[in-house]
């Protein structure tokens, strides 16, 4: 018999699912979405299933590989489980004929680690600097913003002097003055973007980075309610106020789509409200994620062009979630995992 480790990755387990329950009804990226055998769903696809893993994300929170299915669903034993695996020849085909096909929802990846690598290195000494005599004005124009020091350091915020249309050479990339922003999941880098304190274009990224992305996707895992603002400084000083309240996340700017293979961060959200700026782009970025799916929700700011200036003039963003949440859920539903497959 081939090893454990073998079996479950020469199998996509969404066929195995697939034998047991039907057809997917949802989908949302590589996940198949169905309603959850273990805890007797009746309203909502809240049973996520991707080639090699499955979770619950409703009342049960069930979660496993394909040998755990077997386990919990048919009632095999491990040996059994096992056994079963390695002997279904036909369904290790047909799993490998899914993967190629499907190869084309992969298009959301990191850099390759040599870049990561030296992009790490850029990030650290911009940190360093940010927090020396020379990152000063750096640091005030942050904290003018509303961002406190603690926010600035956990987002690793950094600042590479110069002139604001001046690139430097550091560690072997190509780097611009400015503020760095660096795009972390887990422990990869996916990209490091730069204010620039001068000039029409604000935002540049270091050449290599992956525009496909999620800023602050991590603070999305513990909560069921997603909040989607334009940029990264907006979406730090929403999670300083209320990060207990939401989880806040972006996708750099209001003309950005969703990479299909970001949609499984948000299955679990009952609800997404979407607080793009006033303008034409943010009103067409709020119209696409409304038909992306049923649990998007535009709210508006009842002062200021953005959350930003929201804030600097007083606003509580606290406040102005309790209430958009409460208008929002007068008009809930229970549909979950209706994204689009894009």
């Amino acid at each position: 018999m081939r090893s454990v480790q073998t079996l479950k990755e020469d199998i996509d387990l969404r066929l195995v699912v697939e034998a047991d329950l039907g057809p997917s009804p949802m989908r949302g990226g590589r996940a198949r979405l169905w309603r959850c055998p273990f805890h007797g769903e009746r309203r909502g696809f809240s049973l996520a299933v991707w080639p090699d893993h499955w979770r619950c994300y409703g009342a049960c929170q069930m979660h496993g590989d394909a040998i755990d299915w077997l386990i919990r669903f048919r009632g095999m034993i491990f040996v059994e489980a096992c056994e079963y695996l390695d002997g279904n020849r036909t369904l290790a085909h047909h799993s490998a004929v899914a993967r190629t096909s499907r190869a084309r929802l992969e298009e959301a990846k990191p850099p390759d680690a040599a870049w990561q690598e030296h992009a790490r290195a850029v990030v650290w000494r911009a940190e360093r600097t940010l927090w020396s005599d020379t990152g000063f004005m750096a640091r005030s124009y942050l904290l003018n913003r509303g961002l406190t020091p603690e926010t600035i350091r956990d987002a690793h915020l950094g600042y590479v002097p110069g002139h604001w249309n001046v690139w430097r050479h550091m560690d072997e990339l190509r780097v611009p003055c400015g503020i760095t922003i660096p795009w972390f999941d887990g422990d990869a880098v996916w990209t490091v973007k730069v204010r620039r304190l001068g000039g029409n274009t604000k935002y540049v990224q270091i050449p290599g980075g992956s525009a496909h992305g999620m800023y602050n996707a991590a603070s999305l895992v513990d909560h069921d309610v997603a909040l989607f603002v334009e940029g990264e400084f907006d979406a730090l000083i929403a999670e300083q106020e209320a990060g207990d309240v939401v989880g806040v996340a972006t996708l750099g700017s209001a003309t950005f789509t969703l990479a299909a293979t970001r949609v499984p961060d948000l299955i679990h959200c009952r609800r997404i409200l979407v607080a793009y700026d006033a303008d034409a782009a943010g009103q067409k970025g709020a119209a696409y994620w409304q038909s992306l799916t049923q649990r998007a929700r535009v709210i508006t700011l009842p002062f200021g062009k953005d959350i930003t200036e929201f804030v600097q003039q007083g606003g509580s963003i606290k406040g102005w979630l309790g209430i958009a949440l409460k208008q929002s859920d007068s008009g809930s539903t229970d549909t979950c995992g209706d994204f689009s497959e894009r």
